[in-house]
């Protein structure tokens, strides 16, 4: 009895370095962009997404204010001048007098500074505002990088993942297309029946059916990396692959960063904050009595040198006015005044006090939500992490119990006992299994950046 013929071997896919033909995003053709795009080279496109580019733009805008408001803690000048003219008069008295009375022309000009002194002037307040407007801005800029890293390191495994699901479905096609025409030629010589014909027939349709789905998966990640990337990526190498070892960071000093550095976090910190400045306002008003007080030297009428304080607006001012005409006389003077209020009882004032308490509150209660919050959502991506990292451990035996069962096929067809269908069906196993190790590489990968995210970010 002779043996049967073996048919010949697939051939078989390239190693770790993963190549892909220019499947085009639109038809499928073949585009004619080459080179090669690792991981990090797509993780340095980042700055040119648009929610990037949006938020550092925000981040510019939070400086200009901030330097605005450094700016207006110093002096300002001002000029100020005015002129009034009196036309000439003839009075009659009731003796039948009249008096006549010459035009007159008078005025000023002069110059004045003021300066925010107290800590709680507009200028102060403008400041501590601006300082928490950058704050918030620069954390929102921290999440979109996080964001957009997260986005691409997932496009980008997700394609490398499609292609190898390419690659074996190709192969697998082929395989079960074999088997139909072996299939076919044993029912011809009566050592197969209809049914094995039709089930081999069915394998062939599910073959292909898995081909078309793994290539629609490749063009969906594509597509997906084109887009988080802001840029065509048809027809380039994707050179990387899923990392091997991976380590997960200690799980409190995440906890800690979460509820400091969070944007959320920082974005109720800064509410907290202008309710405190709020309620602070409100008090003073309600208790500080509205005083200024000025010193004038100068001329008895008008012009001179002054000097003024206000205590609840926390401004010190100052200025020199030159009088001219018939404005004042040639006597200089020192005069000083002092004029103030106190509100007794107000119940309006009272309830803004109340409602500003009641926003401190209520700002201090989103603060510890947003913090708690920001710590179950660590402590459930770390969970994820340690099932991703432990999945490793599975994924790797199964490729041994592949590798294994592969050695088994080919020394059983070395003894006779099996065909090279066998041995090809074990070699399809092995790589669907080194697929599967892959595959979980990545899912590790990628749990353990929605860690650092949730995290707020690189420490």
């Amino acid at each position: 009895m002779s043996a049967k013929p073996r048919p010949p071997s697939l051939p078989r896919p390239p190693g770790r370095r993963l190549f892909f033909l220019g499947l085009a995003l639109s038809t499928g053709t073949v585009s004619a962009q080459s080179g090669n795009l690792s991981l990090e080279d797509a993780l340095v496109r980042l700055n040119d997404t648009p929610s990037v580019t949006q938020a550092a733009l925000s981040v510019k805008v939070a400086q200009q204010n901030l330097q605005a408001s450094r700016a207006a803690l110093g002096l300002t000048v001002s000029v100020t001048g005015n002129a009034a003219y009196t036309g000439a008069g003839t009075v009659t008295a009731a003796d039948g007098t009249a008096t006549t009375t010459a035009s007159t022309l008078s005025g000023s000009a002069g110059i004045n500074a003021s300066l925010g002194i107290l800590p709680w002037s507009s200028a102060q307040t403008a400041l501590r505002s601006a300082e928490r407007g950058l704050a918030l801005a620069q954390s929102r800029l921290a999440a979109a990088q996080n964001t957009a890293r997260l986005n691409v390191a997932q496009q980008y495994l997700n394609a490398v993942i499609a292609s190898q699901d390419v690659q074996l479905a190709g192969r697998t096609l082929a395989l079960r297309q074999r088997q139909l025409t072996v299939a076919q030629a044993q029912q011809q010589n009566g050592n197969a029946t209809a049914g094995d014909v039709l089930s081999a027939q069915a394998n062939v349709q599910a073959a292909q059916g898995s081909q078309v789905q793994a290539q629609a998966s490749l063009d969906t990640a594509l597509r997906s990396l084109s887009a988080a990337l802001g840029s065509d990526v048809t027809g380039l190498t994707l050179t990387s692959t899923p990392a091997e070892t991976f380590t997960l960071p200690e799980l409190t000093p995440l906890v800690i960063q979460a509820r400091q550095s969070r944007s959320e976090v920082i974005d109720a910190q800064n509410t907290l904050l202008e309710a405190q400045d709020s309620l602070a306002q409100q008090q003073r008003d309600a208790k500080l009595p509205d005083l200024s007080a000025s010193v004038r030297y100068g001329p008895t009428g008008s012009g001179g040198l002054t000097a003024s304080l206000n205590v609840k607006q926390g401004t010190l001012g100052a200025g020199y006015t030159v009088p001219f005409g018939s404005a004042g006389s040639d006597v200089n003077r020192l005069s000083a005044s002092i004029s103030g209020s106190y509100v007794l009882y107000s119940p309006a004032l009272q309830a803004q006090v109340a409602a500003a308490q009641a926003s401190v509150t209520q700002a201090q209660l989103s603060l510890s939500v947003a913090q708690q919050t920001a710590e179950l959502d660590v402590r459930s991506k770390y969970a994820a992490a340690q099932s991703a990292v432990l999945a490793l451990q599975t994924a790797a035996t199964e490729v041994q119990v592949s590798r294994l069962a592969l050695e088994t096929a080919q020394t059983r067809l070395q003894a006779g006992t099996a065909t090279q269908d066998d041995v090809t069906q074990a070699e399809l196993n092995l790589e669907q299994s080194q697929r599967n190790l892959q595959s979980a590489r990545a899912q590790a990968q990628i749990a353990l950046l929605q860690l650092t995210n949730a995290a707020g970010g690189p420490a």
